[in-house]
């Protein structure tokens, strides 16, 4: 089951205001086959900050003179009716005029009026463009979503606004573009999204968006064809509510190409009828044409290999050539140039026993510079092996959840040692072995539907059939050790007295630096209630590799400092297990994180700033010795 996105219903509260009907005529509509005419008085919900479809001065809401909406009823084609409105100037409420659909259910009206708008039983479907027209102080028609899901004899209908934004003005002209970029890259914006309510009369909210390829997480505001942005006069985005953590970057555009970057750095929450203000938003900005910026100019490496990264900044086309040196290989490049692309690169451990120096070149234009890489001598003979560690995000009321439990019973018998998992049940809808201490995991890895998997706090596994899954998940165990290679190997050493436990961990490593640490409890062999789409509920489901404690806090790691290299750290822990658990089932599983430092976060998600370096596991009572060859 997918909850692609959930934005809880918990927005901030809009104040429902009784509005008065004003300058309205009532518009002359043809009555349709199996329907007749009807007048609906449409009104907003909102305090005096809000906005729709013409924003007043005073920041009111207000419908304009010839404004459609779309009316919904049942699924079919034809339970979709166009409703026109008779106001003839701006007004804060409207009679809106057409054929009701047939039928006795309640139904859905939604602003803008679009023909592709649908309801698929669960809720309702509509896009906000990502190109959006810039138009001095409101915004383009079309654009700001509201929608009311009202009961089959309501005639009175409130809207609900669904989308925000940012509100910014410009000092400088001949500005013709505006570009919107989170910092987090995992944020959408614009798309295909969903409209749910679960009863006629309740508020309406953003439950479901369409998948990537659906959505886009930047928006281009435009000026209209042969014009500029109007210097002091208000602009507006229009966006999807959001979290943008890392703030966000606004790209502005002039006539001849020249480019200029303001950059918010801090957190900003976008609530649906909200707009996060930006006056001067270029004020002070240098904007530059044809030029292109990249760093550093030298890299140095240790021995050890694995990911770096050049940073590339400009409007120029150009290319990287690292085919000179055979230990170097490009694997990646993130981002728009214009802001800050990342190229990553990937470096072999370097076992010639001295040290050695490679080359990339970056060319532009008829131009080629050279990069230099050194990279010393692998300080250290000593090999430590590497265990990945694979999450699957679970639930027993989740139907599509046993496919993902045998792709990863499956890699686990293809990789044998080298891959160890956990399973994490969420607390979304009450799931059996939950726990709200675990909800931090869910939101470090931006869990928003289940089954998903995480392999290497870096990796999303979604849910294809097993076989296909359980390759992914070796390729991206195969892609963890190639660019990131072990630094750490950890000992487990556990006893029991009754439902008490003693965990001893040990960790060694041969890089000095910060990690993190986490020690978890898990159980096997728990029979129990799993739903399961394909072959219907099950009453006894096995359940394996069930997260449940956690004996390090938080949950999500405990940051330990590591002062030369091949120091090992020893940590010791105690816990009472929960009653219901089974002692004699239980495993301990650790795992050590590593900061990406000033390598480049090659990752599904943003998911932060730590991937696991290493992990291992242990049956309670048993002992796994350190492995440093």
């Amino acid at each position: 089951m997918s909850k692609h996105l959930l934005f809880a219903a918990a927005f901030a509260a809009l104040i429902t205001c009784a509005c008065s009907v004003d300058s309205v005529d009532v518009v002359d509509v043809q009555p349709e086959e199996d329907g007749e005419i009807t007048v609906l008085t449409a009104g907003f919900a909102g305090a005096e900050d809000e906005t729709r479809t013409v924003r007043q001065t005073d920041g009111k809401v207000f419908w304009s003179p010839g404004d459609a909406i779309s009316v919904i009823r049942g699924t079919s084609a034809a339970g979709h009716k166009k409703f026109v409105s008779g106001n003839t100037e701006p007004a804060a409420s409207a009679t809106f005029t057409g054929t009701m659909p047939s039928g006795a259910s309640a139904y859905w009206a939604v602003y803008p009026y679009k023909e592709d708008d649908f309801y698929n039983g669960s809720y309702l479907v509509t896009t906000l463009p990502a190109q959006q027209e810039a138009v001095a102080g409101s915004f383009a028609d079309d654009l700001f979503i509201s929608a009311a899901y009202v009961s089959n004899s309501t005639t009175s209908l409130t809207f609900y606004h669904q989308c925000g934004g940012v509100k910014f003005s410009v000092t400088q002209p001949g500005i013709k573009k505006v570009t919107l970029i989170p910092a987090a890259s995992d944020v959408f914006l614009a798309g295909l999204i969903g409209l749910y309510a679960s009863r006629a009369g309740q508020k309406p909210y953003i439950r479901a968006t369409g998948y990537p390829e659906d959505m886009s997480n930047t928006i281009e505001l435009s000026a209209p064809e042969g014009e500029t942005l109007k210097v002091g006069e208000a602009y507006h985005f229009v966006t999807l509510p959001a979290s943008l953590t890392g703030g966000f970057s606004l790209l502005f555009e002039k006539e001849d190409g020249a480019i200029g970057i303001r950059t918010i750095g801090k957190d900003v929450v976008i609530q649906p009828a909200h707009f996060a203000t930006l006056p001067e938003a270029d004020k002070g900005l240098v904007f530059r044409n044809d030029f292109l910026d990249y760093n550093p100019e030298e890299v140095n490496l240790d021995g050890f290999g694995g990911v770096f990264s050049i940073h590339v900044n400009g409007t120029l086309e150009y290319h990287f050539d690292a085919s000179m040196t055979d230990w170097i290989k490009e694997v990646s490049a993130t981002g728009d140039a214009r802001i800050g692309r990342v190229h990553a690169f990937l470096a072999d451990p370097n076992d010639e026993g001295v040290d050695r120096t490679g080359m990339i070149t970056i060319c532009y234009g008829n131009n080629c510079y050279p990069i230099l890489v050194n990279q010393s001598a692998k300080g250290s003979t000593k090999v430590i092996p590497h265990h990945s560690l694979g999450m699957r995000f679970t639930a027993t009321w989740c139907g599509y959840c046993p496919i993902m439990s045998e792709t990863f019973r499956l890699a686990k018998e293809n990789l044998g040692d080298k891959f160890e998992y956990v399973c994490i049940y969420s607390t979304y809808q009450n799931s059996n072995y939950s726990s709200a201490a675990f909800d931090p995991l869910e939101d470090q890895y931006l869990i928003s539907s289940w089954p998903t998997g995480i392999v290497d706090g870096r990796s999303l596994i979604e849910n294809y059939d097993s076989s296909t899954a359980a390759g992914m998940i070796a390729d991206a165990v195969a892609e963890t050790e190639a660019y990131y290679p072990a630094v750490t190997s950890i000992a487990l050493k556990s006893s029991v007295s009754g439902r008490n436990v003693t965990v001893d961990a040990d960790v060694f490593a041969l890089v000095p630096e910060t990690y993190k640490l986490t020690v978890l409890l898990v159980e096997d062999g728990i029979v129990g209630y799993q739903n399961d789409n394909n072959a219907g509920p099950h009453q006894d489901f096995v359940h394996n590799r069930v997260l449940r404690l956690a004996l390090t806090s938080p949950v999500t790691g405990a940051e330990f400092d590591v002062d030369a290299a091949g120091e090992t750290k020893s940590f010791t822990y105690t816990a009472t297990v929960p009653s219901g658990c089974n002692v004699d089932n239980m495993v301990v599983v650790a795992f050590v994180q590593r900061n990406y430092n000033d390598r480049p976060a090659i990752q599904s998600g943003n998911y932060g700033e730590w991937y696991v370096d290493n992990c291992r596991s242990a049956a309670l009572g048993a002992t796994a010795p350190l492995e440093v060859q």
